[in-house]
């Protein structure tokens, strides 16, 4: 069964609220700041020669993904999975405690935060945030099959990690990722597809700073042909973003983010429990020439780390590889058990706050999300209207309606005194008769 089409009005409607998840994600990563690409050749999509002789990252900050608590409870899920389809997937102990601790930490940033508004708005998922929670679990988490074996595959394993099917790459669309296994020298990059600009305005040029590329890649013997994917971007703005089109979009949903026309496809699959995650991606469109994206200042560093200090690590194996390990950062400390409490503490429900987040650190992530404006005609409980400017809106109204009557004695006076001159209305009669066939 389709998702039912959407009308214009709900298709601008979600395409703001798309911009404003970008909006609010302050825990993004900068290029040539906290990493750097080489793109080298780009082609299309019909060409099979590798374009590309070296990896498209040339070098990512690796504090920059140990510090950050969304960063590292993202990475511990991406060794959770069977890379092939058609084998069953097992979940132990720690690895729902890997889930569940990722759900607590990116529900409590601005971008989830956000889209948890709108959409319990118009009462598309539980106004409660741990039932939405839960609801996350179901979409994200939950087992089906993508073969004849049951359970072999789940919404985030397919969108984030990546899966072989039949001998080709399917989802994997994620850029933390992609990163992790180039740099593990199993992703063999094959250069960009070269971006279309908007109709009329042809081919439009490429850079390092580049937020969404389509580009080629293979993954150990498999070949993936075309992989949209976000850049730099966090693992709480792509959960939003995918979240928010799912439940509140249809399966196409074309919007704009950060200059990018963006077809966000999601796929459905049905269950009495909820519906899970068959797949949700983007899908390059055309990117806006000349478009400039302002420099942001970068966030408070302590909002994002742990509170104690603990430096996570990346997985010591990935994505159903066996024994052959993921990449190594260099090793600046042993970790005390209670330090790994805050990202591998079981689910509850109805605890005051997640583990690892203290209540002033909550309250100042809901301030800044609170702080930001609404899409049209939405306004969620808890969310100060702002107010207009005194320089336009309803005070600049008032004013020339004040200026306006004011003048109007002098306006009325002066047409009288042009109607008098009757030279000048000779004039002008002449001139008309003049005009006329």
């Amino acid at each position: 069964m389709s998702a039912p089409i959407p009308t214009q009005e709900e298709l601008a409607d979600l395409s703001l609220a798309c911009q404003k998840i970008w909006d609010l994600d302050q825990n993004r990563l900068e290029p040539n700041r906290d990493y750097q690409m080489n793109l080298q050749v780009g082609k299309k999509s019909y060409q099979e020669q590798d374009t590309a002789t070296a990896p498209l990252f040339t070098s990512v900050d690796p504090s920059a993904l140990r510090n950050r608590v969304t960063y590292a409870a993202f990475c511990s899920l991406l060794d959770n999975y069977e890379r092939t389809t058609g084998t069953a997937e097992k979940v132990t102990q720690q690895e729902q405690g890997e889930e569940m601790a990722f759900l607590e930490v990116v529900t409590a940033t601005p971008p989830m935060q956000y889209v948890h508004q709108y959409l319990a708005r118009k009462n598309l998922v539980a106004g409660q945030m741990e039932e939405f929670k839960r609801q996350l679990h179901q979409m994200w988490f939950s087992f089906y099959s993508r073969s004849e074996v049951r359970d072999d595959t789940c919404g985030f394993e397919h969108v984030f990690v990546g899966e072989v099917d039949e001998g080709k790459v399917v989802g994997f669309h994620n850029w933390i990722q992609y990163y992790l296994e180039e740099r593990a020298q199993r992703v063999n990059y094959l250069g960009y597809l070269l971006p279309r600009g908007r109709q009329g305005e042809g081919q439009v040029q490429v850079d390092e700073s580049e937020r969404l590329m389509s580009l080629q890649f293979s993954w150990g013997p498999e070949k993936k042909e075309v992989s949209s994917i976000f850049i730099g971007t966090s693992p709480e703005f792509e959960l939003a973003l995918y979240t928010l089109c799912f439940v509140g979009g249809a399966e196409e949903n074309i919007v704009t983010i950060a200059g990018y026309e963006v077809k966000i496809r999601t796929y459905h699959i049905h269950s009495k429990y909820g519906d899970k995650v068959g797949s949700s991606f983007p899908e390059l469109l055309s990117k806006q020439p000349g478009y400039h994206r302002p420099q942001p200042s970068a966030p408070p560093a302590q909002l994002w780390q742990p509170q104690n200090g603990a430096n996570q690590q990346p997985p010591a194996q990935h994505a159903g590889w066996g024994a052959q390990p993921a990449p190594q950062y260099q090793q600046q400390q042993q970790h005390q058990p209670q330090q790994q409490q805050a990202y591998q503490h079981t689910f509850q429900v109805n605890q005051g706050q997640p583990q690892g987040h203290s209540q002033g650190q909550q309250q100042s992530i809901l301030q800044q999300a609170q702080a930001m404006w609404q899409p049209a005609g939405y306004q969620p409980q808890g969310y100060a209207q702002p107010q207009p400017p005194a320089f336009g809106g309803g005070a600049g109204q008032q004013n020339a309606q004040q200026g306006c009557g004011a003048m109007m004695p002098m306006i009325i006076s002066g047409v009288k005194k042009l109607m008098a001159n009757r030279k000048l209305m000779a004039f002008l009669k002449r001139k008309f008769m003049e005009m006329k066939p």
